[in-house]
């Protein structure tokens, strides 16, 4: 049975997660829909009827803090309804889904408003023209898992092991916002740190724009203008990094709008320093000390019950001295990135992989043993169909534009594993194509195709002992530890598993502390420049966390992990002052 959270009584009920959804383009007002929605589950041939039940959005099904336990099967859809009242201040009204999994056709007012595929990705509807005073919001969800042509990340309808349980339908919130005649709908980011410029594309309909830059309360760039594209030269740039992840506000205001946003001044390479190519934040080398990071937890499973229990997790891991977290197979809440841009948290980030693997036991055991294998034949790694390689490049480029001012984000991994992997070169230069100004790590783990930034590597059952990468790329440990110290209070499977297994805190904290000094601190001098421990806490039969899966316990002392990482830069800062 699924297990509260420490943060499980921390939900409002009325309005669960009632924060703006969208921290980087906040406007003054907006009205969340989150709550009490009501919702019916019918085969595919069934009409939903009047008997409906309640469901908690945005709690995903599936979910303990939903309220609904079922686990929507292929031949079935999940049916939500929500009436509200509402009165519109200005002339346009947007409703905003920030994720639903994983198809969704939705109606307003028995209006088809439009349908939206991918589970990941916001997705919104102007509704101006079918708003009334009283209204009725209905959705119509399908959700095939792991069976479907969309990314499903590690989603199972048979879970077990490294796979999980999998959710559907509304997993974010869904929110309404009023615009006037001159609003602007969107903005843009480019960083040319090496220049002191930032460049902004605008999107909307107004005459014009004020454009102001402040560094705290003091403006250091303004203008007014009826252009898109604004270029703004910075003077005594303050840059963003780890230490000082300082962000300039940015307002922008018309007749009818104002919004505020921001921007940090910074730029990620991979650039060769002392012989060796190495990670750099603004051209300084930075070894890169990181977590693998699922997103799940007990009640919410994809959805984390309050800002809380975001914002205590990512503190936690800075005190413990990371600089960088790996969002593992997931795209996260746009409130989460913000979190990472103003504490100074690095983010790799993984496309959520799709696909199915015919075999995955003989993958892993190839992965494993080193063995190359080409991915030029998209059915070698389960992504035969046309429909499904279409799906991968539909969402990858939903994520990129998705996630492209995030500051913090600083990589990206088209690939993990194998899973669903195919042609990866094209995907590499598909993501450099797209947004040139962050490294690629190609292929996370196993079948390099020789491409990327990174030698990336997985090691989890023997010791790591460097090789050099005979393609020049930077050498990354993008997985290895795992792990697990089981507290049985503490989960909520029958299994109970990681990589290796100790029986106290004490016996788990030494033998970080041997691991992290032998496959780590000790590989630094030989070119190691990023690592990244699974994982950030325990997640279903996976006991390798950081954190319980309920966040009730962290399992080894802050202090002995920012020791352990402190450890770690020392060595870097003398291999490359």
């Amino acid at each position: 049975m699924p297990i509260p959270s420490k943060y499980t009584s921390h939900v409002n009920k009325e309005c669960p997660l009632p924060e703006y959804p969208r921290p980087q383009f906040v406007r003054d007002a907006y009205t969340s829909l989150n709550g009490p929605w009501q919702y019916k589950i019918c085969k595919d041939s069934e009409d939903p009827g009047t008997e409906w039940k309640e469901i908690l959005v945005p709690f995903p099904v599936g979910s303990l803090l939903s309220g609904v336990s079922d686990i929507l099967q292929e031949d079935e859809t999940f049916y939500y309804r929500k009436h509200f009242s509402y009165t519109p201040q200005k002339e346009r009204t947007v409703l905003h889904f920030e994720a639903v999994d994983q198809t969704a056709l939705v109606y307003l007012n028995g209006h088809c408003l439009g349908s939206h595929r991918g589970g990941y990705l916001p997705f919104s509807f102007e509704i101006s023209g079918y708003l009334q005073e009283e209204n009725e919001l209905l959705l119509a969800v399908k959700d095939p898992s792991n069976h479907g042509d969309y990314a499903y990340g590690k989603q199972s309808l048979t879970p077990g092991g490294i796979f999980y349980t999998p959710i559907a339908g509304i997993w974010q919130p869904v929110w309404l916002e009023d615009l006037g005649k001159e609003a602007v709908e969107d903005i843009r980011y480019m960083i040319d740190y090496d220049h002191s410029r930032v460049s902004m594309d605008l999107c909307g309909a107004y005459q014009k724009v004020t454009v102001t830059v402040k560094e705290g309360e003091r403006t250091v760039a303004q203008l007014i203008t009826a252009e898109k594209h604004i270029d703004l030269q910075l003077t005594d740039v303050r840059p963003w990094t780890c230490e000082d992840p300082f962000l300039y506000t940015v307002e922008l205001d018309t007749a009818d709008d104002h919004v505020t946003s921001y921007f940090g001044m910074r730029c990620f390479t991979v650039e060769e320093h002392r012989g060796q190519k190495v990670f750099c934040l603004n051209h300084q080398p930075v070894f890169l000390s990181g977590l693998l990071d699922q997103g799940y937890i007990s009640d919410g499973i994809y959805t984390f019950p309050c800002e809380e229990a975001m914002e205590e997790e990512l503190k936690t891991l800075k005190a413990s001295g990371f600089n960088m977290l790996r969002k593992h197979i997931k795209i996260e809440n746009r409130r989460w990135y913000s979190l990472c841009d103003r504490l100074g948290i690095l983010v790799f980030q993984d496309m959520p992989s799709g696909g199915s693997l015919a075999n995955p036991l003989l993958v892993s055991v190839q992965g494993m043993a080193g063995l190359k294998r080409s991915d030029e034949d998209p059915a070698s790694f389960g992504r035969k169909r046309k429909a499904c390689q279409d799906a991968y490049y539909e969402e990858a480029e939903g994520m990129i534009e998705h996630l492209y001012n995030t500051v913090s984000l600083c990589a990206y991994v088209p690939f993990n594993e194998g899973w669903g992997q195919f042609k990866a070169k094209e995907a590499d230069a598909f993501f450099r194509r797209k947004d040139p100004s962050r490294p690629v790590d190609h292929a996370s783990g196993w079948f390099d195709q020789g491409c990327g930034d990174f030698a990336s590597k997985h090691i989890y059952f023997r010791p790591y002992k460097l090789r050099p990468d005979k393609k020049g790329r930077a050498i990354f440990l993008s997985e290895f530890g795992g792990y697990a110290y089981v507290l049985k209070q503490h989960i909520d499977a029958k299994k109970a598993g990681g990589y290796k297994k100790f029986a106290s805190a004490e016996e788990l904290s030494k033998a970080l502390q041997e691991l992290y000094r032998r496959d780590i601190r000790d590989q630094i001098p030989k070119g190691l420049c990023a690592c990244v421990y699974t994982q950030v806490s325990d997640v279903e039969e996976e006991c390798n966390g950081l954190f319980t899966y309920d966040r009730e316990v962290y399992k080894v002392p802050v202090e002995t992990w920012k020791e352990i990482n402190e450890e770690l830069y020392g060595e870097f800062r003398k291999t490359y002052e």
